[in-house]
């Protein structure tokens, strides 16, 4: 049941104006929760179903970004490594060197720590009123084979192991959707990431009609087949383009129908085993810088139980020291927490996760990861565990469960940060019409420029939570969540921006 937690004239119209806009027809089918707070005055000004339990969607990332930026501090930096292995030792025989004449005398490791920055981002969060320009996706493994080259190395003799060791190797949470993991957006997370662990599909026309549609891919290595059914119609024919990937499969198949002259269209697909992708990748990068490689790519993962298959190592001990021939360290860590609320990067979400487990959980796995969270909400923020149930890093799991008034007060306690962290942690937030997920939401109403919130949206559900500041001088703290929504996604998410708006306004 809704409350004001004062009876000024005012604050009892703004009140009426939400309960208005949930009990319209289009609204009053889905589960709402909502709760206001204002700093200003340090009291709840409004509450809706607070305390029952809501899908947040990528509301989540509010609480993994916090406890990051928290515990590991806004300058922390990621490490990727590039390391000689020498040859097994004979028997009896003295250390033999990793690296001799010109030559890598065994493998060469490409040691990945968990960096999510490797990719064609630019750093920091560009200003938006600058054309947005991305470099190569691989920019960071020609970097690296450069270095190597500049050690004077000539030739690999063996393989080029791509190891994400530094994680176990959980691709996939258990709980995400079967029919996300093909998206970009449910790429696998590993400790060795490159471009986001993405691929680019541009599907072009055939040149004639009765001819199958083009399709590049890029980057290309070869490693996947592609099977196109996708024809080519006349002018003026439908267009209903199908793509499908068999969960862990390389084989990619396309259907249905694309007329002469439409447009092309793009999609970004997930890797399928990021290590050995970023080997391949990197193999192929030493090859141009005029190293010659005698071996193939192969990734080492960790899991709990030693096995070889094909081309994959699956040990779960530590590498080899070796003899370190390259090295990229990333920018700090604030620049891509910013980069993971302002455009919701769920990847870079899961990473953070697993990357706290490895530094304060005893491993990077997923249960460490949510066991140093947990202690940090339970310790720092002061949350209980009967107000949420999380079951990854970023909020694409529908298992995922958070009460709004819980979301309210993590992001009260982040206000309450020593400076920097609390300003900071405000500027990661879209900025309502100006930037991230909200540039173009509230335009030339009273909220541009004014409200910062994180944006959450599944199929059926919705969210907004963040800070405003009203017209009048409060600064509130809110949270809005709607689950099983069965309307239009723009008319919910239209409500939303209404309610926002009544906080601004009243």
């Amino acid at each position: 049941m809704a409350q004001a937690a004062t009876p000024r004239p005012a604050r009892a119209a703004w009140r009426r104006r939400i309960q208005a806009i949930l009990r319209e027809p289009q609204n009053r089918h889905a589960f709402w929760g909502i709760e206001v707070y204002s700093l200003t005055r340090r009291r709840v000004l409004y509450r809706h179903n607070a305390a029952r339990m809501f899908i947040p969607a990528s509301n989540t990332k509010l609480i993994t970004v916090s406890a990051a930026l928290c515990l590991l501090g806004p300058d922390y930096r990621y490490h990727t490594t590039v390391r000689a292995v020498a040859p097994p030792r004979p028997e009896g025989a003295h250390s033999l060197p990793a690296v001799s004449g010109g030559q890598v005398l065994g493998n060469l490791v490409l040691i990945g720590r968990g960096d999510p920055t490797l990719s064609g981002r630019i750093y920091p969060y560009p200003n938006p009123a600058l054309h947005l320009r991305r470099q190569p996706g691989d920019q960071a493994l020609i970097k690296l084979a450069a270095q190597v080259a500049a050690h004077g190395i000539r030739q690999v003799d063996g393989n080029i192991i791509g190891d994400d060791s530094y994680f176990r190797y959980q691709p996939y949470p258990n709980d995400w959707a079967q029919d996300d993991l093909m998206w970009g957006y449910g790429a696998p997370i590993s400790a060795l990431t490159i471009n986001d662990n993405q691929m680019q599909v541009k599907i072009r026309p055939g040149r004639r009609a009765g001819l199958p549609a083009r399709i590049t891919i890029h980057p290309w290595l070869g490693s996947y087949r592609i099977v196109n059914r996708l024809l080519t119609v006349p002018r003026g024919g439908r267009e209903k383009i199908h793509l499908d990937r068999p969960v862990g499969s390389r084989r990619l198949e396309f259907w249905g129908t694309m007329p002469l002259g439409a447009r092309p269209d793009k999609e970004t697909i997930s890797v399928v085993d990021p290590a050995l992708h970023a080997a391949r990748l990197f193999r192929r990068a030493l090859l141009r810088q005029g190293v010659r490689v005698l071996g193939h790519a192969q990734a080492r993962h960790c899991l709990a139980f030693p096995a070889r298959l094909g081309n994959v190592l699956r040990p779960c001990t530590p590498p080899r020291p070796g003899v370190r021939l390259a090295r990229l360290t990333s920018p700090p860590l604030w620049q891509d927490l910013q980069w993971t609320l302002k455009v919701s990067q769920n990847l870079h979400a899961e990473l953070l996760l697993r990357l706290l487990g490895r530094r304060f959980g005893g491993d990077g796995s997923l249960r460490a990861g949510e066991k140093v969270r947990a202690h940090f909400l339970d310790t720092q923020v002061g949350l209980r565990p009967s107000e949420y149930n999380f079951h990854d890093g970023s909020g694409l799991s529908r298992a995922t469960l958070i009460q709004p008034r819980a979301i309210v007060k993590l992001l009260r306690y982040m206000a309450r940060r020593p400076a920097p962290l609390a300003d900071m942690f405000r500027s990661f937030l879209p900025l309502a019409g100006v930037d991230g997920s909200l540039e173009h939401r509230f335009l030339h109403t009273p909220a541009q420029g004014r409200l910062s919130a994180k944006t959450g949206y599944l199929e059926h559900d919705r969210a907004l939570s963040g800070y405003v500041t009203a017209r009048g001088g409060d600064r509130l703290v809110f949270s809005i969540i709607v689950n099983a929504d069965t309307s239009h996604g723009a008319q919910m998410r239209h409500a939303i921006d209404q309610i926002a708006l009544a906080m601004v306004r009243e």
